[in-house]
């Protein structure tokens, strides 16, 4: 099988101008948008360091039994990384002591059987939120040269400039997958070129319209109560300052959009910080932003169009409490 670069290369053209249909004739067409900070409940776990999962279970509802939300299942998925050995992990050893594993003599398949035996495919979110979350650091990275950012303090790199360095970012992800499928024999999984076009078509779609979709997300926020009552921006992937930013500049306009965005330096120091220091916030806000495309540009572009896509396009990978604020 080639690789999948040679899939999703040739086609960055034609995902470029389906972006260009997503994006509604005009990448500043829907609106500013930014983000705000991480629940002040959440431990020293997220920093690495490995605690029990009852403490986590302790810690997620430690807020007058306000819902753990996304945190506490990231916690439990940390810690059983950090307390795997990778030596146990090797291919061919018992995952319980270590040793040499013993054959059996009869062969193993491999892959998921019982979701194969229901014909259902692996969901393509979780390489597209793989995908946005890197463009995220690498937009904040200072020694980054590549296109990324339309909205750019520094410079303003064409459109297709940005569109080719997310498509390629998603092609990466995409034979990383592929890869692991081959190794877990579970070729079956393999995203086919219909799926790695969807994939790579959300990745597009989101990052050229990146500080858009921030600003969209942290009016949504605003719109919650509970989230500056519990200090649970970091459930959301924005901080406090980005939520109080948009609010003020909302009240201080007779409209409630803009076609320019306005770059605080100072909360953008602060962004950079968070989102290379704090995989989880950045993993948050790359959700909510992939879950606000979804909702309000590809559902209903596609829904226009009479198209679907490969497993649809239902925000069912977060949590009901943040569906609730995002899709409201």
């Amino acid at each position: 099988m080639p690789p999948l670069s040679n899939t999703i290369l040739p086609v960055l053209s034609v995902v470029a101008a389906a972006s260009a249909l997503l994006l509604v004739g005009s990448v500043r067409a829907f609106g500013p948008s930014s983000a705000a900070a991480y629940a002040s409940h959440r431990t020293s776990a997220r920093h690495h360091h490995v605690v029990a999962s009852t403490t986590v279970q302790a810690n997620a509802n430690s807020i007058g039994g306000l819902r753990p939300y996304r945190a506490r299942r990231q916690y439990v998925l940390l810690v059983s990384a950090l307390q795997s050995s990778p030596d146990d992990q090797a291919p061919g050893n018992d995952h319980t002591t270590g040793a040499p594993a013993q054959s059996s003599g009869k062969k193993v398949a491999g892959g998921d059987q019982l979701r194969a035996s229901t014909g259902i495919r692996p969901s393509l979110h979780p390489t597209t939120i793989n995908a946005i979350s890197e463009a995220l650091l690498l937009r904040h990275s200072p020694k980054n040269t590549k296109a990324i950012d339309i909205w750019s303090p520094d410079n303003t790199p064409q459109p297709l400039e940005v569109a080719v360095t997310a498509g390629a970012l998603s092609s990466d992800l995409l034979e990383k997958r592929k890869d692991s499928c081959v190794a877990d024999g579970d070729v079956g999984s393999i995203p086919t070129p219909e799926e790695c076009q969807a994939v790579a078509g959300r990745v597009v779609g989101v990052v050229m319209r990146l500080r858009q979709l921030e600003v969209e997300l942290a009016e949504k926020v605003n719109t919650a109560k509970w989230v500056a009552k519990y200090g649970e921006y970091d459930t959301f992937g924005v901080l406090k300052s980005e939520c109080q930013k948009v609010a003020n500049d909302i009240a201080a306009s007779t409209s409630s959009s803009t076609d320019e965005i306005e770059i605080d330096p100072k909360i953008e120091k602060e962004l950079t910080d968070k989102v290379r220091d704090d995989p989880l916030f950045r993993m948050c806000r790359a959700e909510c932003l992939l879950a606000l495309f979804l909702d309000t540009v590809e559902a209903p572009k596609l829904q226009e169009v009479g198209e679907t896509v490969p497993g649809g396009s239902s925000v069912d990978f977060i949590d009901e409490d943040r569906r609730e604020v995002i899709l409201s």
